[in-house]
């Protein structure tokens, strides 16, 4: 039976972190974070189907935001989504699922930063919806053994990443067929971007993203502890705006190859990752209409992690390194058409359509940056049945420019020095039962001194996720 002082001990601090965090200059790139702790967290939680037959379900989320972007504005955003999802699994070879979303998003008066209204509908909109075919089992038949040599296909609107999510980890429009011969795993895709937002924030372009992906990986799974891989990506920008800046044309087309690996070394609790990237392809410079320009760029990242399994509160220990190159002729963003690459040069700036976590409160592209992660959590009440999947945590990032006379990501490091600055993260993940959990994070950056603004931003944000 639980002990009520320890629940009624957490209320006030939750309501207290609801309503008396301060919000100071930040753009919206925190909410990203959030998004993709969610998605993964979705994804976690969709339950796994019977064999042959029909699951539905849903979950409810709502969060809460407390921030400013970096030209000082106040933001505060109260957000409700519902999705529903239906699922059938025919024997194992053929499988179906459907995910839809709606919702609200109530901004305060002025808040909302697209169209400065209070309110705003989230859909309906068709989240995911796919078919996979097991190739194998369906040459082999319901009643025989697992097929020597693995075969999968599948079609529809999916997530993807190729790698360690680097590169690419983003909802596309798109094909898929896997194929295990022997120890090693071959996939290719091919898919197409549904959603606006555009890694080029340019006005002409920031909600007209038009791009293509395609792309091929092998992993060698031979190894007890890793998993080695090398992988090829194609990116073709697509994207016509109207109406377009005059003297001003869009491209973004790229080219990446990777190789890594992930797994454990030293100790079964000591995971690590890594990879590292190249990149080539051409763009549109700033001011150009006609002739395009190379890109030349190169990215990487390693990470080691430590769980002390049999420790009690089951603590755990990170370090990352996190890089992408910069170019020091950009004017002064390093993702950007509008204020990029200088005309007749190479476009050393690394920039792809991965996902990493850069900081809550700072969140950068890893564009002409060097990011040193360290980080640690633990279950501090592991021992009350309420609170044993309550996981408290903290990170630190250290932010450096690759080029100091060349931009980052974030236009108002607008000086030509090396440091960028400092973040402090810490975070609550509580699941609170098997179909309700809270996440509460709250990160602080300090500018450096690539910054004359040196006032500390800040976001806050709490959600709820209750699933049926």
């Amino acid at each position: 039976m639980y002990k009520s002082k320890y629940i009624f001990a957490c209320v006030p601090l939750i309501l207290a972190a609801l309503l008396f965090t301060p919000a100071i200059a930040q753009t919206q790139s925190g909410l990203k974070v959030y998004q993709e702790q969610l998605r993964v967290r979705l994804d976690e939680q969709r339950p796994v189907t019977r064999e042959m037959g029909f699951d539905a379900g849903g979950w409810f989320n709502f969060a809460f935001f407390n921030y400013d972007d970096s030209a000082g504005e106040k933001h505060r955003l109260r957000q409700y989504q519902l999705r529903t999802w239906a699922s059938l699994n025919i024997e194992d070879v053929h499988k179906f699922y459907v995910r839809g979303l709606y919702g609200y998003s109530d901004w305060n008066a002025g808040d909302n930063p697209k169209n400065y209204q209070s309110d705003e509908d989230i859909g309906p909109e068709l989240e995911r919806a796919w078919y996979k075919l097991d190739i194998g089992r369906w040459i082999a038949g319901p009643a025989a053994p697992i097929p020597s040599l693995p075969m999968r296909f599948a079609v529809g609107r999916e997530f993807m990443d190729i790698g360690t999510a680097f590169v690419l980890s983003e909802p596309l429009d798109m094909i898929k067929f896997e194929i295990e011969p022997g120890n090693l795993r071959l996939m290719g895709f091919l898919g197409k971007t549904f959603l606006d937002n555009n890694l080029d924030q340019s006005d002409d372009v920031a909600t007209q993203q038009d791009r293509c992906f395609w792309g091929f990986q092998a992993e060698y799974l031979g190894f007890d502890r890793h998993i080695p891989f090398a992988y090829f990506l194609a990116s073709n920008d697509h994207a016509s705006p109207k109406p377009r800046t005059a003297g001003q044309d869009y491209d973004y087309t790229s080219r990446y190859v990777g190789v890594g690996s992930q797994g454990t070394v030293l100790n079964p609790n000591l995971r690590y990752r890594v990879e590292a990237v190249g990149e080539w392809g051409k763009t549109y410079s700033r001011g150009e209409v006609i002739d395009q320009d190379d890109i030349c760029a190169f990215g990487a990242d390693a990470m080691l992690e430590y769980y002390f399994a049999e420790t009690p509160m089951r603590p755990k220990l990170m370090v990352e390194w996190l890089f992408g190159s910069g170019d020091d002729d950009r004017l002064n963003s390093s993702t950007n058409t509008v204020g990029g690459n200088r005309p007749g040069t190479n476009d050393n700036a690394f920039n792809a359509f991965g996902f990493r976590d850069t900081g809550l409160a700072f969140a950068p592209n890893v564009s002409n940056m060097h990011i040193y992660i360290v980080g640690a959590s633990f279950y501090p009440l592991e021992n009350l049945k309420l609170f044993k999947d309550m996981q408290i945590g903290t990170k630190a990032l250290f932010y450096h420019k690759d080029k100091s006379g060349g931009p980052i990501s974030d236009t108002s490091a607008n000086t030509t020095e090396q440091w960028v600055g400092w973040e402090w993260d810490v975070y609550c993940d509580w699941r609170i039962t098997s179909d309700f959990s809270l996440t509460v994070r709250y990160g602080a950056f300090q500018p450096g001194s690539a910054f004359e603004d040196q006032e500390c931003r800040q976001f806050f944000f709490t959600g709820l996720n209750y699933s049926f």
